[in-house]
């Protein structure tokens, strides 16, 4: 018995040796077949085996949280080794399958979510360039969790500084504010966006209200300018808008704004809503705060002005 023991154990010694020697043997054909793959890498390295977040569920075998932990930390890593992601045939073609993965598979995960969209919005090389996907991630934690505001803050930011999509933006932003818990600057951000988009109407009201129900100096500060900017920004153009029909009918620029009373175009000369006369340029046309102005103009967008003259034309007919 002792000696049968004793054979199994010399022979369990002697295996035990021989795999050790043909790993040593297969050291040298294996480092060579790994230096041609990564000196002639495949046409697509950026394979993702499981692609469908329904097959990596039925994988878990009830493990979903730590498997949601794994799928987002491959996205960290996959998203962070820009050298890599530098390599690939598309720098992170993967990158909206695993998020998606991971939020199916834990869909209170806040971080996959809001650090996953900008992951997804922020132009290449830094990012996916994929501004698209990054609001339908957003759509599905929204849909989720209807009462945080986090989420729809960051949709709209996207439609805002990713896709300058202002109108869309602003909307979005006045939504979110009336959600519970959103912050009181929520409803400027969305006037602000939609003075952007040409949906003055609207920011104007919220400018208004904000004005009127803060009870805070630098909400209505700010309110106040907004509005002291639309009036200037709509005066302005008005003038211009008189002063092409002035130039249509006499052929000349006029010299001072006070032409424009003199012809019947205005009543008196135009100032500004506190009260200091607008400044003319009579080589140029154009109107501008005075110098002794007290506004503190902010732009108007360009797509603005555009409507805004449109309306002009419906309003006068006899100027067009």
């Amino acid at each position: 018995m002792k000696l049968m023991q004793s054979w199994r154990t010399q022979c369990r010694s002697w295996f035990i040796c021989g795999i050790f020697f043909v790993a040593a043997l297969m050291i040298r054909p294996v480092q060579s077949r790994i230096d041609t793959l990564l000196a002639n890498p495949a046409p697509d390295q950026d394979l993702l085996y499981f692609a469908a977040p329904v097959m990596v569920e039925k994988l878990t075998l009830g493990y979903r949280s730590i498997v949601a932990d794994i799928y987002w930390m491959r996205a960290i890593q996959y998203y962070g080794r820009r050298d890599e992601a530098a390599r690939r045939p598309v720098r992170y073609k993967n990158l909206a399958a695993l998020l998606e993965i991971t939020t199916t598979l834990d869909p209170d995960m806040v971080d996959a979510y809001r650090a996953g969209s900008s992951f997804l919005a922020e132009p290449e090389p830094l990012g996916a360039g994929n501004p698209q996907e990054a609001i339908r991630l957003l759509d599905r934690a929204i849909a989720r969790h209807p009462d945080d505001w986090r989420y729809a803050f960051d949709k709209g930011f996207i439609h805002f500084w990713y896709l300058r999509d202002f109108k869309p933006a602003g909307e979005i932003w006045l939504k979110t504010s009336r959600i519970a818990g959103a912050p009181v600057w929520m409803e400027p951000l969305a006037a602000m966006s939609l003075s952007h988009g040409g949906a003055m109407a609207t920011a104007r009201s919220i400018w208004q209200r904000q004005y009127r129900e803060s009870d805070r100096a630098d909400v209505k500060k700010n309110a106040m300018n907004h509005l002291l900017s639309i009036q200037v920004a709509e005066d302005m153009w008005t003038l211009e808008f008189l002063v092409e029909n002035y130039v249509r009918k006499t052929g000349l620029l006029p010299w001072t704004l006070d032409d424009l009373v003199r012809s019947g175009y205005i009543k008196k000369a135009p100032t500004d809503p506190l009260g200091t006369p607008y400044q003319f340029n009579p080589q140029t046309g154009m109107v501008q705060l005075g110098l002794q102005s007290k506004v503190h103009y902010i732009e108007m967008p360009a797509v603005y002005r555009e409507v805004f003259l449109q309306n002009l034309a419906r309003q006068y007919p006899q100027y067009r």
